[in-house]
Parts: structure tokens; C-alpha cells; sequence
């Protein structure tokens, strides 16, 4: 099969890999699936689509934890989804953990998004792993009475609504470096001081301006942000002793980049935030077929929906450029800064990205993210129905072998090597550090 873009047999589809299922690999994955002129082959360690921006209310509600991991098996039509680890990204190929041969492709759209400890998402591969995690998260959430969160960012401040709204009888304390919750001077001053007050009138004590130095001693191989068991911390600049049951670190995100350290993109990566360095079409510096979208790409913040942006663009792109047609206009990023956050199912504040930064309230925010945290939407974007109580989950390393004869034709492997890659490789032990793609 073509390599670089090149074409061996020019009466072949030309193939698609996608790495990472995220917001923008599925969207990229769906949009050139629709009318089967490509085979589209998406990549991703786990079986199932996590709904990461919901994960925290599922740490408080029972069962929520099933809505919001959704299995791949109805994404694709023409294409499959393959699951495996990618060790290994470069303009040759993509290498994954259990297979010792080089996957190639015509198009790359790298989308390993980004990695953040448990509970923020999850590294487990299997979904049955992971929906025990965050019921065992719910029992101590409910065990605990004074509970500590480190970090003031969108993580630490809709982790607070969540448990302060679910569990109004919770002692919780946020502890803050900054002089205000999220990053300081990107969003108008009444965004900030509208999350403090909402956050304060459900009983969360906030402490700016201060920090706390913490060791998670659990033992535990496992990427975690939490701790569990009655400890007292001394806060570093005001010297404040503090007690929780449980504590929760939400600090430490970082880009899923390790794939492409071995690779001939290292030298695409930006030394200042790790992420790849695009041109104004998304596509990595020096290569006309290989893309990246999310949060991979040094284009735009880290959001969901700049993601999905990103993903329609590229998706566009390659049919343009498949179909020899001149380039569209630029990809337009987002010159204002914009966040939707919740606290809990009822509140929340917004900022849209205008040049005004027009503010919206609890009731439109509650309307557009809080109520429901567009999960039902998720699902449907997934081919699952909104409410998963009366569905029947597919076997993942069945669900893709009809795609046998078309991954053996386009992308011209043996049956036995396509057998393997349809049933799932063998799954890599999880390491500290590692990229959760």
C-alpha cells in the first residue's frame, strides 16, 4: 500500500490512520468514513470512547461512569477501528506494541490528545476495569467527610461542584496557587469572581496564593491523582494545617507526545509546550499528508470543541487534496478566549470566544453543559442510543472482522496478520508517564 502519500496500485482506496480516539480522531474518523471513498483505520490502546469531559460526574453519581464509556464498534461503516498501544509515530509508518511491522498509510492525522490521572480519565484499556474504578471513587467520596482538592484549574473547580452539589454535607477545601481560580488575565474579571461566589455559596472554602507539596505513597503503577486515608498537610507559603479523608491532586496534564519521540517527527514537536508544530491547514511542518488535530496540535487551546473543529477542517482537507482541487482558505483559530465550567448539575459560568467575551450564567450553562454534560448527544454521535440501560454491548474483537478482506486488500497484509490486528493486540502493562493512546 502507498507510503507518504504514494500509490502502488492507484485502484485502491487510499487508507486513513487515525491515531487516537478522542473528540478529534472520531470526528475525523466519521466524517471520511461517511461515503466509503477512503478506508479509515482509527488506532486507540482502549475499547471504548471515553466521554472525558463527564468523568467527573462520575465520580458522584451511580452508574454515570456507563454512559460515558462507549465502545467503538459502531463508529465506522467502511473503515474499522483497531485496538492497540502505538509506540512509535513517523512519517514511515506507526509502529504498535504486539505487531512487528510498520503500519503505513496515504494520510496520518495524529490525535493522541493529552493524559491526566484518574479520575480525570482513565488509562484502563478494558471498560469493565474502568467502570469499577469509579464506582470504587463514588464509595470513598461518600466514606469521607473532609475532603481536600489541590489545584484551581477546570478540573479542581468542577471536581468541587460536583461533590459540593451531589454531597452538600462534604468539608471541602480547594487550595489554589493563584490569586484567582483557572490561569490569571485571560477571561473577564466578573467569569472569575461569578465561579468563586457560586463555588463559596455551596459550602467550598477557598484558599488562594497557596500551595501544598504532596507524595501519593499508594504504591500503586497506576496514574492516579488522588489519595486516600486521613492526612494533614502544612500548606507551603501561609503555613496552614489542613485535614482531609480524601484529596484529590488535579494538577499534572500533560500532551500525548511520547509516541513521537523516536520518530522522525521529534523534531516537529514544539520544545515550549510538547506539542506539534502545524502550518494554518493543521498539517505538520514539512508534510503534505500527515495532520494533527486536538490537543496534539499547537493550534488553538486544549478544548473538546476546537478539537472537533480541527477534525472537520483536516477531514475536508484530505478530500480536497485527494481530489486535486486547490487548497481551501486557511484554518481560522479561535482569536478570543472562551470556557464553559460547571459547578455541579445546576451551576456553572461561561465566557464566550467573541472580541466582547459576553459572559452567560448558571441557567444557560446548566442548559448547554452542567444538566447533562452533552452526553446523550455523545452516545448518539457513536451510534449508541442516549440511555445504554437496554442495550447489548458488542464484543469489540468481533466487531470489525466483516473489515478482514479490506484490511488485507488496501493496506496488503496476510489474513493472519489482519485476524491480529481486528482481534486487538496484546495488551502493554501500564507505566508511570505513559501516553493514554
Amino acid at each position: 500500500m502507498g507510503v507518504i502519500g504514494s500509490r502502488e496500485n492507484s485502484g485502491k482506496k487510499p487508507v486513513v490512520l487515525i491515531i487516537g480516539g478522542g473528540y478529534g480522531g472520531v470526528k475525523c474518523a466519521q466524517l471520511l468514513d461517511k461515503n466509503g471513498q477512503f478506508f479509515v483505520v482509527l488506532i486507540d490502546r482502549k475499547s471504548y470512547f471515553l466521554h472525558n469531559l463527564a468523568t467527573l460526574r462520575a465520580c458522584v453519581e451511580p452508574t454515570y461512569a456507563n454512559q460515558i464509556m462507549i465502545p467503538y464498534d459502531r463508529l465506522l461503516t467502511h473503515g474499522c477501528v483497531v485496538q492497540a498501544e502505538v509506540i512509535s509515530i513517523s512519517s514511515n509508518g506507526v509502529m504498535v506494541h504486539g505487531y512487528d511491522q510498520p503500519i503505513h498509510f496515504d494520510y496520518l492525522v495524529i490525535a493522541t490528545g493529552s493524559s491526566y490521572a484518574f479520575p480525570g480519565k482513565v488509562a484502563d484499556v478494558q471498560r469493565a476495569q474502568a467502570l469499577s474504578r469509579y464506582s470504587f471513587m463514588r464509595e470513598q467520596i461518600e466514606q469521607a467527610h473532609q475532603i481536600l482538592v489541590i489545584g484551581g484549574g477546570p478540573v479542581g473547580v468542577e471536581l468541587c461542584g460536583e461533590i459540593a452539589t451531589d454531597f452538600p454535607d462534604k468539608e471541602i477545601t480547594l487550595v489554589h496557587s493563584g490569586s484567582t481560580l483557572f490561569q490569571p488575565n485571560v477571561f473577564k474579571e466578573e467569569f472569575y469572581n461569578n465561579v468563586r461566589r457560586q463555588l463559596e455559596q455551596i459550602g467550598v472554602e477557598i484558599l488562594f496564593n497557596d500551595r501544598i507539596n504532596v507524595t501519593n505513597d499508594s504504591n500503586t503503577k497506576l496514574p492516579v491523582n488522588y489519595i486516600s486515608g486521613r492526612k494533614t498537610f502544612i500548606t507551603q507559603n501561609k503555613k496552614q494545617s489542613l485535614t482531609a479523608d480524601l484529596t484529590f491532586i488535579c494538577t499534572g496534564a500533560r500532551v500525548n507526545n511520547k509516541s513521537l519521540m523516536t520518530g522522525d517527527l521529534a523534531n516537529k514537536i514544539d520544545p515550549q509546550n510538547g506539542r506539534l508544530k502545524v502550518d494554518n491547514h493543521l498539517q505538520v511542518e514539512g508534510y503534505t499528508n500527515i495532520f494533527a488535530v486536538g490537543d496534539i496540535s499547537n493550534k488553538e487551546d486544549k478544548m473538546a470543541y476546537y478539537a472537533g473543529n480541527q477534525a472537520e477542517y483536516v477531514a475536508s482537507l484530505i478530500r480536497i487534496i485527494e481530489g486535486k482541487k486547490s487548497y481551501p482558505k486557511q484554518y481560522q483559530s479561535s482569536q478570543y478566549p472562551g470556557m464553559v465550567v460547571t459547578i455541579g448539575r445546576k451551576g456553572g459560568v461561561g465566557q464566550v470566544p467573541t472580541k466582547g467575551g459576553f459572559i452567560i450564567g448558571n441557567t444557560l450553562t446548566k442548559f448547554l453543559k452542567s444538566k447533562d454534560f452533552m452526553t446523550p448527544r455523545t452516545r448518539s454521535m457513536l451510534n449508541y442510543k442516549t440511555q445504554p440501560s437496554d442495550e447489548v454491548l458488542s464484543n469489540h474483537s468481533t466487531a470489525y472482522l466483516n473489515k478482514l478482506p479490506s484490511l488485507k486488500e488496501y493496506m496488503e497484509m496476510t489474513e493472519k496478520d489482519a485476524e491480529e490486528l481486528l482481534a486487538g493486540l496484546p495488551e502493554k502493562e501500564i507505566e508511570l508517564g505513559q501516553d493514554f493512546v
